[in-house]
């Protein structure tokens, strides 16, 4: 399932922790997503599965809004 997130920001109690990320996955494509510890990895997460909506930016799942 093609995946699209497109200039993701997410605040948590109004700081930063996520700034403008992209990204576009393929069906059938492996991604990992590598970093230090809180540098967003989860947040991110979060975002994607809809338990945070973020501040600004989109992510479609399947071309789908994902609630973003």
């Amino acid at each position: 399932m093609r995946l699209d997130i497109a200039g993701v920001c997410v605040e948590l109690d109004k700081t930063p922790i996520v700034d403008g990320a992209d990204l576009v996955t393929q069906p059938g494509e492996f991604v990992a997503l590598v970093g230090p510890n809180g540098s967003g990895k989860s947040t991110l997460l979060r975002t994607v599965y809809r338990a945070l909506r973020p501040r600004t930016g989109s992510v479609l799942i399947g071309g789908d809004d994902s609630g973003s």
